[in-house]
């Protein structure tokens, strides 16, 4: 048994999820019937959403219990923890790593691809060890995140959806999860070719998961850290901050993920001294609720074409 499955049994979360999955079914079928209650929890596949939903809150725990002391230690500005905007994040993260995206998006999606897209299972790297598999995969999906990235924020339409990123002033550890629906739905289908091409195993991606969530809660944090001589070869909390800095000069930088010697290679990184003292995108207040703020793409795009369509006299 793998380390993080081992921390699931010590824990007893599976035992947890499957407690409380038989909770709701049985307070469904207190109004509905426990037949109709079972038809919905095996439609929904109600077990893995409580999983996902568990795991995901121990998540959170953990990267708190992490990187809050860090913070307090630093002496970093922990405001964010008090607002509004961090409690979603939190929902944010739900939303994408408890299971709900997966059930509401990706499966149906990701079944149709399944066969569409099998000439292109030719599993290139089937025949290598484990590192080298996560080191090529790493790398080659960081550079194809890289290029997506700098499309999101140059690109019209793939910006107003990105914003919702950007929305944020007020960064915490859970704002990578803040992204809308259809981003991460077109960031899935442009990772799932490599993906099919090398042939990386299923049971290898947790530890890519694992660290990249770290990293990128990292990244999302309030700390200062610029890596020192590490700042051109991976991205820090510095380093991202400045990508979401509210400041023109910054505009359009800093695009990596994770590698941050792309932006240095490509000619798009920036570095200063200390973290912008604001973030967001000036004139793009957050919407108050979850709700306006998946609809604010939708708003921003219609906005841009009535004023394509003033300026081309339509």
């Amino acid at each position: 048994m793998d380390g993080v499955g081992q921390l699931i049994a010590l824990l007893h979360l599976r035992e947890i999820a499957h407690g409380i999955a038989d909770g709701i079914i049985w307070l469904v079928s207190l109004a509905t019937g426990s037949e109709f209650a079972n038809h919905v929890a095996e439609l929904i596949d109600l077990d893995m959403l409580t999983r996902g939903t568990v795991y995901t809150l121990v998540m959170v725990g953990g990267l708190f219990a992490i990187i809050f002391p860090l913070e307090v230690l630093t002496r970093s500005s922990r405001v964010a923890y008090a607002g509004r905007t961090f409690r979603q994040d939190v929902l944010y993260a739900l939303f994408y790593m408890g299971g709900f995206y997966q059930v509401l998006f990706w499966s149906a999606l990701a079944n149709v691809l399944n066969d569409k897209l099998a000439f292109l299972k030719v599993e290139v790297l089937a025949a290598l060890p484990g590192p080298a598999h996560w080191a090529i995969y790493w790398i080659s999906v960081d550079l194809m995140t890289y290029w997506w990235h700098r499309w999101l924020h140059t690109w019209g339409p793939l910006w107003d959806i990105h914003s919702v990123h950007h929305s944020q002033p007020e960064m915490n550890f859970m704002t990578a999860y803040r992204a809308h629906p259809l981003e991460q739905l077109m960031q899935n289908l442009v990772m799932v070719v490599p993906l099919l091409v090398m042939g990386v195993p299923t049971f290898r991606w947790l530890p890519l998961i694992l660290v990249r969530s770290m990293l990128e809660a990292l990244q999302h944090s309030a700390l200062d850290w610029d890596y020192g001589r590490g700042y051109s070869i991976f991205v820090s909390p510095r380093f991202h901050a400045l990508h979401h800095s509210s400041d023109p000069k910054h505009y359009n930088r800093n695009f990596s993920k994770i590698l941050s010697v792309w932006d240095f290679l490509f000619g798009t990184a920036v570095r200063e001294p200390r973290r912008p003292e604001r973030l967001g995108v000036d004139g793009m207040p957050v919407p108050r609720t979850i709700g306006a703020q998946l609809l604010a793409p939708f708003r921003l795009m219609g906005r841009r074409h009535r004023n394509f369509m003033e300026v081309s006299g339509a």
